[in-house]
């Protein structure tokens, strides 16, 4: 049986800046999140945004804490395909 694993959202009380989640290595922006495993687990999952520019990465971001696991997935292959011309 597979498992469907949850992006964990944000916390809606705290305040978060406007990079969080992100961050720029040698000019590629990345970003990291959790994602909820069965047995109330946690995988941290580190991934490439494919874009130079910062408010793209924001973007990105927002669209994979919105996303379902499976989404995110095909996402960041878009992304990837776009990326890589």
């Amino acid at each position: 049986m597979k498992t469907k694993n949850k992006i964990i959202p944000l916390s809606k009380t705290k305040h978060y800046g406007a990079d969080h989640h992100i961050w720029n290595n040698n000019g590629t922006w990345w970003m990291h999140y959790s994602e909820e495993r069965r047995r109330g687990r946690a995988k941290r999952v580190r991934l490439s945004l494919h874009t130079y520019n910062r408010k793209v990465a924001r973007e990105r971001r927002d669209q994979i804490m919105r996303a379902s696991a499976e989404r995110a997935d095909l996402l960041r292959r878009q992304w990837k395909k776009e990326h890589l011309g």
